[in-house]
C-alpha cells in the first residue's frame, strides 16, 4: 500500500474530493475486465477515427492506471488532443457515459437487490471515471459548465444572494427525507434513480418559481422567493410532508414509505445573509427531528445546545467523509505471562471544539443519522490498513473491533468483510469481532446465521460486556462464540462484593467449559491481577497494563515491554 499512497502524492488528480482512497484504487483493478469490454463494445461506433480509437485503447488502463501520475498526464494530452481536433466535449462524455452504462449491466443487470460490495465497486469504477474527465476539464478550462442534475448547495447560497439584493421577503426550507424500510430489496436501478424521483416529489406541490436544490447526504433545500408571510413556508412544508405520507412508487413498481423533516426559515428575519439562512433551516430541521414532528420554524432561542449538537453532526459527517476518525489501541494481556497478546480498537473521535468525545455518544449521533454503513465500511477498512501497519513494524497480533446493533442484521457484512481480507491480503482469523448481548438479542436468527458467516471468514468471535445483558444459558451455548469479555463493573466490584466475586467466577468457569477465552475489562490494579488468576481467568485488559493509545505510541510500548 506504500506504493499506492507514494504514487498518489505525485497526482494531480483530486482522489479524495471523490471520495477514492488507497483500498478504493486497489478494488478498482477487480473492474479491469468489465471495463475493457464495455470500451471494446463501443469501438464499433467510431470505427472509422483512429485518432478517437488510439485514445479509448489507452482509456481502457484506467481501472489499473489511474493512480499513476504519468498515465494521468498521458491521458489528459489525449483528452486535449481530441479537443484541439474539434471533437465536441459533449460527444466524447457520451462515449464515457455509455461504458459506464454497460459496466452498470454487466455488474447489476436486472437484480431486484444487489448487494453492497457490488454497489460499491460500481461506485468506485463511476467516481474513478469522474475524477479523471473533471481533472481534464479543469485542465482545459471547461469546469464551468454545468453537471446535468440537480443544482447543489453552492448554487442555493448564489440564488439567495441574488434574491437579497431586492427588497423582498425569502423562505429557506432545509428538507430531509429518510426512508422507513431497508432500500437492501430496492432494485439498483430504482436505488439509482431515488434522489431525483424524491427530488420531483417535493417540487411537485410547489409554486412555478420556487426552487429546489440538492444540500447535503439525504438533504434538498427548498427556496420559496417573494413570501408575503410566514404561513406560506409553512403550508409548502406541510404540502411535503403530506406527499410522503403516500408510499412512494418506484420505477420498478415497487413501494417504499419515506419520511420528511422540514426546518423553514426567512431572510431577513431570521438572518441577514445566505450562509445564516442556510444555517437557521438546517437547525430548525434539527429541532423538529429531536422532537419527533414534521416541521419546525427557526427560533433563535433553541439556545447554545443545539448549536453545539448542530456543529457536532456536521463536524462528524465532514469527519466520516474525509476518514478524519481515529482507531486507538488497548492491549489485551494474558495474565500468566504478562506479554500482549492483542489489542483492541476503540473509537476516538475531537468535535469542533477539540474535545474528545464520549464513543456511545458518536455511534448515537451515527446512527441517529443514517450513517451506520458508512461508518462500518470505514472502520473495517481502518482495521486492516492497522493490521497491515502493525505487521509492517513485525507485530503480528490480532486486533478486537467492536459491532453495532444494526452490524448484526446487516446481511451484507459478510460479504464485505471478505472484501476487505482479500482486498488487505489477510487472514479472517487476525481479527476478533466484538458483540454485545443486545446486538444479538435484535434478531437472533439473523443475527446467529450472519455469526456463522463471519467465523466461516476465519474471524473469532467475542462477547462483550457480559453479565450485563438478558440472554439465556442455552441461547449462549448455541452461539459460535470463541471469547467471552466480562463487564469491568464487575471487576470493580469483585474484592469487596463477594456477589460481584461469584459472578466473575461463575463467568469465568462457564467460559472455560464452553471452550472460551475468559477475558478481564477495566483491571486497574495488581490486586484484580491477582484475584483473576487465581479465579483461572486467561486474559485481561485495563489501565493496569495500558490505556488506549494512537498507533506509533503502541508500537514503542510494544517493542518496549517484548524487546
Amino acid at each position: 500500500m506504500t506504493t499506492t499512497s507514494a504514487r498518489r502524492d505525485a497526482s494531480f488528480i483530486d482522489f479524495a474530493a471523490f471520495g477514492l482512497g488507497d483500498e478504493e484504487l486497489v478494488s478498482l483493478r477487480s473492474l479491469s475486465d468489465i471495463w475493457g469490454m464495455a470500451l471494446r463494445e463501443i469501438r464499433p461506433q467510431v470505427a472509422n477515427d483512429p485518432v478517437l480509437l488510439d485514445f479509448l485503447e489507452l482509456t481502457e488502463e484506467l481501472p489499473l492506471a489511474l493512480a499513476d501520475p504519468a498515465w494521468q498526464q498521458h491521458w489528459v494530452r489525449g483528452w486535449h488532443g481530441l479537443a484541439s481536433r474539434g471533437y465536441a466535449v459533449v460527444e466524447i462524455l457520451r462515449l464515457f457515459f455509455a461504458a459506464v452504462v454497460r459496466c452498470e449491466q454487466e455488474l447489476i443487470g436486472d437484480r431486484d437487490s444487489v448487494g453492497r460490495v457490488v454497489l460499491a465497486l460500481f461506485s468506485c469504477l463511476r467516481r474513478a471515471v469522474l475524477a479523471a474527465v473533471s481533472c481534464a476539464l479543469e485542465l482545459g478550462e471547461e469546469a464551468q459548465q454545468e453537471a446535468a442534475g440537480l443544482p447543489g448547495e453552492l448554487a442555493a447560497l448564489r440564488c439567495l444572494r441574488e434574491l437579497l439584493t431586492v427588497d423582498r421577503q425569502v423562505g429557506l426550507l432545509s428538507v430531509s427525507v429518510i426512508n422507513r424500510d431497508s432500500f437492501a430489496y430496492i432494485a439498483a436501478s430504482d436505488l439509482q434513480r431515488l434522489p431525483a424521483m424524491l427530488a420531483a416529489h417535493i417540487a411537485q406541490r410547489l409554486r412555478p418559481d420556487d426552487r429546489v436544490f440538492a444540500g447535503r447526504e439525504g438533504e434538498w433545500l427548498v427556496i420559496l422567493p417573494d413570501v408575503h408571510a410566514m404561513s406560506q413556508p409553512a403550508l409548502a412544508a406541510s404540502h411535503i410532508g403530506k406527499i410522503f405520507e403516500a408510499p412512494v412508487v418506484l420505477f420498478g413498481g415497487g413501494k417504499i414509505m419515506m419520511q420528511a423533516t422540514v426546518g423553514a426559515a426567512m431572510l431577513p428575519e431570521h438572518a441577514l445573509d445566505a450562509e445564516g439562512a442556510l444555517h437557521a433551516a438546517r437547525l430548525a430541521r434539527w429541532d423538529a427531528a429531536s422532537r419527533r414532528q414534521g416541521f419546525a420554524w427557526f427560533d433563535p432561542r433553541l439556545g447554545a445546545d443545539w448549536q453545539q449538537r448542530y456543529h457536532q453532526v456536521e463536524s462528524l459527517r465532514e469527519a466520516l467523509q474525509q476518514e478524519a476518525l481515529a482507531l486507538y489501541l488497548q492491549p489485551q494481556v494474558d495474565l500468566a505471562s504478562g506479554r500482549c497478546i492483542g489489542a483492541e480498537l476503540l473509537l476516538r473521535w475531537r468535535g469542533s471544539d477539540g474535545a474528545w468525545m464520549d464513543p456511545p455518544a458518536i455511534i448515537e449521533l451515527i446512527e441517529e443519522n443514517g450513517w451506520r454503513t458508512t461508518y462500518t465500511d470505514w472502520l473495517l477498512r481502518a482495521a486492516m490498513r492497522t493490521a497491515a501497519e502493525l505487521d509492517a513494524a513485525g507485530i503480528g497480533i490480532g486486533l478486537a473491533c467492536n459491532l453495532t446493533v444494526a452490524d448484526m442484521v446487516d446481511e451484507e457484512l459478510p460479504e464485505l468483510l471478505g472484501q476487505c481480507l482479500e482486498t488487505w491480503q489477510l487472514p479472517g482469523s487476525r481479527f476478533t469481532l466484538e458483540l454485545t448481548e443486545s446486538a444479538l438479542m435484535a434478531d437472533r436468527e439473523q443475527g446467529l446465521a450472519i455469526m456463522r458467516r463471519l467465523r466461516a471468514l476465519g474471524c473469532r468471535l467475542a462477547l462483550d460486556d457480559f453479565g450485563t445483558g438478558y440472554s439465556s444459558l442455552s441461547y449462549l451455548v448455541s452461539l459460535p462464540i470463541n471469547e467471552i469479555k466480562i463487564d469491568r463493573s464487575f471487576i470493580v466490584g469483585m474484592l469487596d462484593s463477594i456477589d460481584s466475586l461469584r459472578i466473575v467466577s461463575t463467568i469465568v468457569d462457564l467460559a472455560r467449559d464452553l471452550g472460551m477465552l475468559p477475558l478481564a475489562e477495566g483491571v486497574e490494579d495488581l490486586r484484580q491481577r491477582e484475584q483473576l488468576l487465581e479465579l483461572g481467568c486467561a486474559a485481561a485488559q485495563g489501565y493496569l497494563y495500558a490505556a488506549p493509545m494512537p498507533l506509533d505510541e503502541f508500537v514503542a510500548w510494544f517493542r518496549a515491554r517484548h524487546p
